[in-house]
């Protein structure tokens, strides 16, 4: 039974459904199965908290809960609920008969905030279907799950366009009258004489949903695994102690990393990518060259120690930056969206200065030797770093480039990029990949743009 166990595998992506079909199985016992009393609310709380850190813990059934971040967002749903049940119990602000009230003042829209704050490039409708199941089964109430549900659509959906705090307070404004409505709809046939107490819930759910939300998103970025825009914001500052080692240690690879990291950026700015995560992926995408950062021609003073190699052992050093790379983004405990721009900017790439070498020396030499592990890019993000990744490496081989030559580097690595495939599950589609040579184009010649040469004093 144990290898049995052991030999178990679940793909990545079915992990949150599995997570759903458990936990919506504890909504279910809770809310239709048992009354709800102050002892049993506190008991069952402890019960489940206690239970799901056993399930993590635990080796075989620690694939249940991989997605750490899903899993503590949907705890958190649990906890607001729960309280708005308290709520609903103690009817603190005299709603009764409109009992769902407390589900709007407790939970709102900022489901779909926090999804798009944490869960960031990952689909944020698994969180609020599986939390639309949550509100069903506590208020048995069809108008209160179809107005959560849209609520939180709408309020990630306006949270996403722009990510700042007057477009998040936005956000929970439009969610919240949008969940507002359609609880209104339903008061309006129960009690229409009642109706009135609309005019202070809704406000007094804005006041309270806004507290809520911004006090969730600084205690979560506590913990170790959540990251809100913020915490990734300085998680690239020139501190953070990663960056600090390739500033000393591999000046070549900081320089060429921060060119990546702002050509990458304006990228993703304009083909509405998540700008901020690609600009700190670009930072990290190469810290694997810490390890051995003499090894890579950026860092090289002098003669280069790939001269006396073979291709065979200069091209595993080149492939086992990525490993490394991986194992110190691990170590430093930087976000998994971080480290999946380490394999994927290099994709499956051959390598081919060494490559090549080889072949001279063993026309039979076997190609996969010279090519990296992958994955290819599965992310608009990745896939821009490893387009701006390629191209900003091209171009530094040139001496004096022209504008011509320029336009000319940039449309060559964009198609061998195609022509190899590395792009094919990047979701880029082909007009964004032409917007991107347009752009990429006009960055890099901004950025190396002929200077004028300031003339000397003229000696008497």
């Amino acid at each position: 039974m144990r290898h049995k166990w052991r030999k178990l595998k679940v793909p990545d992506k079915t992990l949150p459904w599995i997570h759903t079909l458990l936990t919506s199985l504890f909504w279910s016992i809770f809310f239709n199965h048992l009354s709800l009393d102050s002892r049993f609310f506190i008991t069952f709380l402890g019960f489940l908290t206690a239970l799901t850190f056993i399930l993590f813990r635990f080796e075989k059934l620690k694939y249940l809960f991989g997605n750490k971040v899903f899993f503590t967002l949907h705890l958190v749903v649990l906890v607001l609920i729960s309280l708005a049940l308290v709520g609903k119990e103690t009817d603190f602000l005299h709603l009764k008969p409109f009992d769902e009230g407390y589900l709007l003042f407790f939970v709102g829209s900022i489901v779909g905030i926090l999804s798009k704050t944490f869960l960031r490039t990952q689909p944020v409708g698994q969180l609020v279907v599986l939390s639309s199941v949550g509100i069903l089964l506590a208020s048995k109430n069809i108008f209160a799950t179809v107005g959560f549900l849209l609520g939180n659509l709408v309020s990630a959906d306006i949270y996403s366009r722009r990510r700042d705090t007057v477009w998040e307070i936005a956000a929970v404004t439009a969610g919240n009258l949008v969940f507002t409505l359609l609880l209104l709809g339903f008061w309006l046939q129960e009690s229409p004489s009642c109706v009135w107490k609309v005019l202070y819930l809704y406000p007094l759910s804005l006041v309270s949903e806004i507290f809520i939300l911004f006090g969730l998103q600084k205690l979560l970025d506590l913990l170790p695994f959540m990251y809100s825009d913020e915490k990734l914001e300085k998680l690239a500052n020139i501190s953070n102690p990663l960056i600090e080692k390739m500033m000393l240690e591999a000046p070549g690879t900081y320089h060429h990393s921060v060119m990546v990291s702002l050509l990458a950026e304006g990228l993703a700015k304009k083909l509405g990518a998540d700008a901020l995560l690609t600009r700190v992926g670009a930072m990290f995408h190469d810290i694997g060259k810490l390890v051995n950062p003499q090894y890579f021609i950026e860092n090289v003073n002098g003669e280069n120690p790939h001269k006396y190699l073979k291709p065979e052992v200069s091209a595993s050093i080149i492939k086992n930056h990525v490993e490394e790379g991986i194992t110190l983004a691990r170590k430093y405990n930087l976000p998994e969206e971080i480290v999946r721009f380490i394999p994927e900017h290099q994709g499956t790439k051959l390598i081919k200065y060494f490559y090549y070498k080889a072949l001279k020396e063993n026309p039979h030499v076997d190609e996969r030797k010279f090519r990296y592990s992958g994955p290819i890019p599965q992310s608009k993000e990745t896939a821009i770093v490893m387009i701006t990744d390629t191209v900003e490496a091209m171009v530094r081989t040139l001496k004096n480039p022209t504008v011509q030559e320029i336009k000319q580097t940039v449309h060559k690595a964009l198609n061998m990029l195609k022509e190899e495939g590395q792009l094919c599950s990047s979701n880029l589609t082909e007009e964004e990949l032409k917007t991107i040579e347009k752009l990429l184009t006009e960055l890099i010649l901004s950025y190396y743009h002929e200077r004028v040469k300031y003339p000397e004093k003229p000696k008497r």
